[in-house]
């Protein structure tokens, strides 16, 4: 069946080719906006305000409802039908008596799409009246209510565009598509809430296969796959502060409140159906870590920018890196991969920005590493002008880009490494994250925005909104048209895109 301007048509596809079987040509006094199938009988929606039930064998109009108001969508169960509305309404009314059950003020907008959340327990006999219904709006938001009892389950943020419409992928996934042109995949069911957990607090892909280990301020540890979570398993009760892949299907955790560095281990069942975190060994800092990476050994940041190598043997106390004086002097706001045996830092030492290459031989040679470290000055009447602190860097080469806690971005302009670009207001909030591709320069912030900018022209050529301040962002290291990223709301985020 199909609806064309105040047209119903019903298509025969059975035939080859499929043929017109009836044709309505005046079925509302407006444009027909949705149609759904009832077991006897079809329903249509219009912006003329009416529900209209129709016998499409005969081509009769059976009965209508009229609102006062255009009806948008419409989605039907056994004797109830569901209506979203011009003014945000969603509204249920008993077919058989033409009676309103009820509506609900769900959005500020108008609702492009509702349908129903089928019921997935086999062995429970569900009762009308305790259907789920998806809302779609124009406010960029999907809702999850349960109508008859007026009970709002979650709210789905993201779409910077009007959602037109919303599709079930699987259980516990659904699909929505909006006007600022893109398709995203969304879960509801959860295994623990959402309160009890907490902001994501760190965040990383796995080396080698596509899994994301997400670590939680409640101490619990996730990990995802196919954008479901596979595994979890409660750490322990302090805030997880960074976590670290490394080989052999390890990977490493440290903790904001407690002195020790955890290596875990991915553990799967000889079927490689089921997957367990298995605790490894444990590691005393003197410090908290704050930061973690791996460069031919696991090497570990803290508060002071002193550099540690967490695994060194328990007879070695000499915990610091011996060729870096960055300790107690910059404040480090980012850190990334050269090579497999070297990183590059960037931070900030008395409002100048400084860049630091190390390079690490393996296990047990940190203090025979190659630390070098470069101040890039800029002009003073440059300084006097941006004095708001910097909260956000990333550097690849030559390249390093910044952001302070007014929402600027900068850039130096290689070759020239010191002569930098005037600040440009990026965000309207905080710069929280900064990541480096080879085309892509992408920013998250405090105003719950993730943005992508190019690397030549320097121009904005994507956006991502999120439901709360982004607080953490990665690439993904096997494909940099990848990024996961955490709100502070505990949800986390897939972001993908075309180059």
């Amino acid at each position: 069946m199909m609806f064309c301007k105040k047209a119903l048509m019903v298509w025969d596809v059975a035939s080859t080719p499929p043929a017109l079987f009836k044709l309505l040509p005046h079925a509302h006094g407006d444009w027909i906006t949705g149609c759904v199938w009832t077991p006897n009988c079809v329903i249509s929606s219009s912006n003329d305000g009416k529900l209209c039930l129709w016998d499409l064998e005969v081509g009769q109009h059976l009965k209508e409802i009229s609102w006062k108001r255009p009806l948008l969508s419409v989605c039907s169960l056994e004797q109830y039908v569901m209506a979203g509305c011009s003014d945000g309404a969603l509204h249920v009314w008993n077919w058989d008596t033409e009676m309103e059950i009820c509506h609900i003020a769900a959005h500020k907008k108008q609702i492009n799409h509702c349908s129903l959340l089928p019921n997935t327990d086999e062995e429970k006999d569900a009762k009308a009246e305790d259907m789920t219904v998806f809302t779609a709006s124009d406010d960029g938001t999907v809702q999850l209510w349960k109508p008859f009892q007026v009970e709002h389950f979650s709210t789905f943020q993201g779409h910077s565009g009007a959602v037109h419409g919303v599709v079930l992928k699987e259980e516990g996934e659904f699909l929505s598509v909006s006007e600022d042109r893109s398709l995203r995949c969304w879960t509801w069911t959860t295994e623990s809430p959402r309160s009890l957990r907490g902001a994501i607090t760190a965040l990383c892909f796995h080396q080698h296969d596509d899994m994301v280990l997400a670590g939680y301020e409640s101490g619990l540890m996730e990990l995802w796959q196919n954008h479901k979570v596979i595994c979890h398993k409660q750490l322990t009760n302090s805030p997880i502060a960074a976590v670290c892949s490394m080989p052999n299907s390890q990977f490493a955790v440290s903790y904001l409140k407690t002195l020790l560095v955890d290596v875990w281990k991915l553990v799967w069942s000889k079927q490689r159906d089921t997957v367990s975190l298995v605790k490894v060994s444990t590691h005393k800092v003197s410090q908290p870590v704050v930061r973690l990476i791996y460069c031919s050994t696991l090497l570990g940041i803290t508060h002071n920018a002193t550099i540690i190598e967490p695994l060194r043997p328990k007879e070695d106390d000499t915990w610091s890196c011996q060729g870096t004086n960055w300790t107690d002097r910059v404040i480090i706001r980012g850190i990334s991969h050269n090579d497999d045996k070297s990183i590059w830092l960037v931070g900030e030492e008395d409002s100048k920005i400084t860049i630091g290459f190390m390079f690490v031989m393996g296990p047990s040679t940190l203090n025979y590493s190659c630390f070098s470290s470069l101040v890039m000055e800029r002009e003073e009447e440059e300084e006097k002008k941006t004095e708001s602190m910097m909260t956000a860097a990333a550097v690849d080469n030559e390249f390093v880009v910044c952001g302070d806690v007014k929402g600027n971005m900068w850039f130096n302009q290689p070759p020239q490494l010191s002569s930098w670009s005037n600040r440009k207001q990026a965000h309207s909030n905080r710069i929280s994250e900064l990541r480096l591709t080879k085309t892509i320069i992408v920013s998250a912030s405090y105003d719950r925005t993730v943005k992508l900018w190019d690397r030549i022209t320097r121009e904005q050529v994507g956006m991502f909104v999120c439901g709360g301040p982004v607080l953490s962002l990665e690439v993904n290291p096997r494909n940099p048209t990848e990024v996961i990223c955490a709100d502070g709301e505990g949800k986390l985020y897939f972001l993908c895109w075309k180059e």
